[in-house]
């Protein structure tokens, strides 16, 4: 008799677990937070065409509108596009890259650079192709090089090439601000 208890209470259990579950899936509603009143869950429809770079740092283009394509398609306000279809369109152009040194070692080596980046950026109603938005967005960010002497190339190249995915993560991360206050 007392088996038979235990395992209605356990079946009991988790019959409420599941009422619990499917509860809370039913009742489960969300908002967009700076969306527009009225527009539940509607997300603005973004084209992002590729960067252009006039800078000499190769790839730079490739990472930047990657970044934003990724911050984009993350975003709760906006959906990415591919296809011309879209209300809105963004361009960009990466005008400056800068790299210098900001910390020296006592024989005057460099030890730590910060690399800058001026990208400007214009949205574009697509119908009648004009502007809506135009902005130079700056980014930056600091590695360090290595030290020792052992894989000291590869080391170096790694920490650049993660100083410039940071770089262009901040890039994503203020040219999505300034599309949300301009389009919502």
């Amino acid at each position: 008799m007392v088996d038979s208890f235990g395992c209605m209470r356990q079946g009991m259990r988790a019959l409420l677990t599941l009422g619990m579950l499917i509860g809370s899936l039913v009742g489960c509603g969300y908002t967009l937070v700076g969306a527009p009143s009225g527009t539940p869950g509607r997300r603005l429809p973004l084209n992002i065409l590729p960067l252009t770079n006039q800078t000499r740092e190769p790839d730079l283009e490739r990472l930047t509108t990657a970044a934003l394509r990724y911050a984009i398609v993350r975003s709760q306000m906006f959906v990415y596009t591919a296809d011309e279809t879209s209300a809105t369109r963004l361009q960009g152009t990466i005008r400056r890259f800068y790299s210098y040194p900001l910390a020296l070692n006592s024989q005057d080596v460099a030890v730590e650079y910060r690399i800058d980046a001026a990208i400007y950026i214009r949205l574009i109603e697509a119908t009648t192709q004009r502007p809506i938005f135009e902005q130079e967005i700056s980014s930056s960010a600091v590695y360090q090089v290595s030290q020792s002497s052992t894989d000291k190339v590869r080391e170096d190249v790694a920490a650049r090439e993660a100083a410039l995915a940071q770089l262009a993560q901040q890039f994503a991360n203020k040219c999505l601000a300034l599309l949300a206050i301009t389009l919502l």
